[in-house]
């Protein structure tokens, strides 16, 4: 599967704090909830976990950050879509 160039989660965390300021008042607090998960999502933020393979010679690293599992996530709601499309 190929990673698009942009995602919600970015344009969240590039302009979400001076969005978030202009529309003070008018946005909830769960929206706010929502959007925190989102712009965490995947990162750092989460945690994670580190995968290396066990051949010394190959020594591949890969980290996986943890997901928020927010309904809203776009990230966290693709991914069983896919699973279940490929499963059937």
């Amino acid at each position: 599967m190929i990673r698009p160039a942009l995602e919600v989660a970015d344009i969240l965390r590039d302009h979400g704090a001076a969005w978030r300021d202009a529309n003070r008042g008018h946005v909830s607090l769960d929206q706010m909830k929502v959007m925190s998960a989102i712009e965490r999502c995947r990162t750092a933020a989460l945690g994670g976990h580190v995968a290396r393979c066990e051949n010394s010679a190959c020594g591949f690293t890969s980290i996986a950050y943890n997901r928020c599992r927010n309904r809203h996530c776009p990230k966290c709601q693709g991914s069983p879509a896919v699973i279940r499309i490929d499963a059937s």
